[in-house]
């Protein structure tokens, strides 16, 4: 008999729980289904819709009394900052410091308000703001592409990108602070082919900056590429006409990488090295450095050998 007591017991106990849970189920329906008045907090943003070059800078945020029901108010109270656009572009306003009354705002801001929900008041009774004029300027776009080869290819010319810079516009001092627009990162690796595709417009370092695009193309052209090598005689500049000069050794050993396509097209001629002799009092032992004066622009890397030539002085 103890055993059929405790399950009885038991089986009242859950019962009892569960018209507890229900009723206050119940009660907290009843509760989110009436009516309340809420006290917001909002963070107006004016706009021009006539003259979107300028922006407003609010001294203020406003108080609404809200008439809603319970469901509503509990997303104001999770919300973390309430924020509402307002066109004034059909008040009148003066090109210095303005105002707005909240009774000239009443019905836009109302209009905005989800269903079940009514204004009943807005404060301050007049919100303050200034203009702040926009500027615009256009950057030009870098690409962020990490590009890394297959064996024996390489890239041939530059990156393509369409367009290659954009209108931004934003405050003076914004733009001053920027030269360029970044895209965000794209990674490729192993390349034996062309490739093309969309980067987009790295938004993250951009704040309060309007950009006319958020995507351009890009396209990389790979080639397979070969070596070659020429001989070079190198230039002497800057060499006084006292003295004779002869350098060791006088010809210079050119290995440099093209593409294919390009490698027939290359002639010794395209290529000429100098040596600055005004560097030889700097220099040490009488060693004066090889520099690439010209090359052809198909030409990628180039190699010297030697890249320091030895001079020898005399008078004439």
């Amino acid at each position: 008999m103890s055993g059929i007591r405790k399950y009885l017991y038991g089986r009242q106990i859950f019962v009892f729980l569960f018209f507890v849970l229900a009723a206050s189920v119940g009660w907290l329906m009843n509760k989110l289904s009436s009516d309340y008045l809420r006290t917001v907090s909002y963070h107006v943003g004016f706009y021009n819709s006539n003259d979107m070059r300028r922006v407003f800078n609010v001294e203020t945020d406003v108080t609404a009394q809200i008439n809603t029901n319970g469901f509503i108010a509990m997303r104001y109270n999770m919300a973390e900052q309430n924020s509402i656009q307002i066109d004034i572009s059909d008040k009148i306003l003066s090109k210095t410091k303005n105002f707005v009354l909240s009774s000239d705002i009443f019905q836009k801001f109302s209009e905005q308000l989800g269903d079940g929900e009514k204004l009943i008041s807005l404060s301050p009774d007049t919100i303050h703001f200034t203009y702040v004029d926009l500027q615009s300027r256009r950057l030009p776009i870098v690409s962020n592409l990490q590009l890394a080869f297959a064996n024996e290819y390489m890239q041939n010319g530059n990156t393509i990108l369409k367009p290659d810079s954009i209108w931004i516009t934003a405050k003076q001092n914004v733009l001053d602070s920027l030269t360029e627009i970044q895209c965000i990162a794209q990674k490729y690796e192993n390349l034996n082919r062309s490739i093309s595709g969309v980067l987009e417009i790295d938004m993250s370092k951009l704040n309060s900056v309007s950009v006319q695009l958020e995507k351009v193309q890009f396209k990389v052209n790979v080639e397979r590429y070969s070596e070659a090598t020429v001989t070079v005689p190198l230039q002497l500049t800057n060499k006084p006409d006292s003295l004779d000069v002869m350098t060791f050794p006088h010809d210079i050993e050119i290995k440099y990488r093209a593409n294919i396509s390009n490698l027939a097209k290359i002639a010794t001629s395209d290529f000429t090295l100098t040596a600055d002799f005004n560097e030889f009092e700097k220099s040490i032992g009488g060693n004066l450095k090889v520099n690439i004066a010209a090359k052809p622009e198909s030409v990628l890397q180039v190699d010297l050998y030697p890249d320091f030539v030895e001079a020898v002085v005399s008078k004439k």
